[in-house]
């Protein structure tokens, strides 16, 4: 969370699971289990050496994400021209 109240979605890297589930030491709290079941419930965990993560969005609505599929989108352009022979 920041001082302000909100919080940054944070990732961690694909295929590191393992990491993640290993620094989680208890479940501390869990919202909405009984409607939203498990996979979508909120789980607040108590954790140590949790990381590194990755900024998915920052606090200006900036996603990483999007960024990346708009840079994926103009090298696949760019690809695809190549082929074609332009």
């Amino acid at each position: 969370p920041t001082p302000e109240g909100g919080a940054v979605p944070a990732v961690f890297a694909g295929g590191a699971g393992v990491l993640a589930a290993q620094a989680i030491k208890r479940v501390r709290e869990v919202h909405w289990l009984e409607e939203l079941g498990i996979p979508e419930a909120i789980w607040v965990f108590e954790v140590e050496k949790f990381g590194p993560l990755v900024v998915a969005m920052d606090s200006h609505g900036r996603s990483l994400y999007k960024e990346l599929s708009v840079q994926v989108e103009k090298n696949m352009e760019a690809i695809r021209a190549r082929i074609r022979g332009k």
